[in-house]
């Protein structure tokens, strides 16, 4: 190659090599350019950053500040139902054991009820048979006696005794002038809505009872002074309670035309089905009543 060649190329190469430099500051000027401008960028970027991690850490502060007085609430309210649960507990057990105290003291009552209450359905055993007792001797006391209804008061007078003597004989027309009497005397009390009290008669013998009852069956209720007077035994009123009991069967045995006769004390008797029928309870006659065709 001549030495011309070699010169024309070194200066191409250096005309290249001056236009490369000519254009190097050129591109390191942009760039210069480019960071400055992009430097505003990421401190904003960075700045906002930071601002949005305080926020969330405040808020995050808040949140957990907020959550913690909720548990606090949550576990004083948690303990004080604990606190409850435990006096619910206390108060059950003692419940538990006063029931048990009460069931032992209730199975030792009723042990010691049982002899008792068999003692007891043997006394009123006892007692009802004294009392049937007490009422007979009470209606032998009175098989002698006779009760006057509705006589004036003030009829007999100051002498009872001797004024019935001689007015029962009058009064029923009897075979005799005068009848023995031991006792006569009006019924306690004052007289009510201008009824007379009843007069009661203990006559001395047992046969002149049986003529003034006989006198009054064949005679009706005699008068005396426009009054219509009853003549009747005088019973306990036990005994009279318990013969008004059989009032109703009494009256159907009228009504089907039955006869019957109240024995002592209160035993009603008829004849039924071709025998005697004998009652002491009237729930039990009026049953047998029922059953008849």
């Amino acid at each position: 190659m001549s030495k011309q060649s070699k010169r024309a190329i070194k200066g191409q190469d250096a005309s290249e090599g001056n236009s490369f430099l000519s254009a190097t500051p050129i591109t390191g000027s942009a760039n210069a350019n480019a960071t400055s401008e992009a430097t505003p960028s990421v401190s904003m970027t960075e700045a906002l950053l930071k601002s949005i991690s305080a926020a969330v850490a405040e808020e995050g502060k808040r949140i957990l500040l907020s959550v913690n007085e909720s548990f606090g609430k949550l576990e004083a309210k948690v303990d004080n139902m604990m606190k409850r649960i435990d006096d619910v507990a206390v108060t059950t057990a003692a419940l538990a054991t006063r029931q048990a105290e009460a069931e032992t003291r209730i199975s030792h009552l009723e042990d010691g009820i049982a002899p008792i209450k068999k003692h007891l359905d043997s006394l009123l055993i006892a007692n009802k048979e004294l009392r049937d007792k007490v009422i007979e001797l009470e209606c032998r006391l009175r098989r002698k006696n006779i009760r006057i209804l509705n006589l004036k008061e003030s009829t007999e007078g100051n002498d009872p005794t001797v004024f019935f003597e001689a007015f029962i004989p009058k009064l029923l027309q009897l075979p005799v002038t005068t009848i023995p009497i031991d006792r006569a005397h009006r019924g306690f009390g004052i007289p009510e809505d201008g009824r007379p009290r009843a007069v009661v008669l203990k006559l001395q013998r047992s046969r002149d009872v049986a003529m003034v009852r006989s006198a009054v069956k064949r005679q009706g209720n005699p008068q005396h002074e426009g009054r219509t007077l009853r003549l009747v035994p005088d019973t306990p009123p036990e005994v009279r309670a318990a013969r008004r009991a059989f009032n109703t069967v009494c009256a159907e045995l009228i009504k089907r035309d039955i006869r019957f006769r109240m024995a002592y004390p209160a035993i009603l008797s008829f004849k039924a089905n071709g025998g005697q029928k004998s009652f002491k309870d009237p729930n039990k006659a009026e049953a047998f009543l029922s059953s008849l065709t």
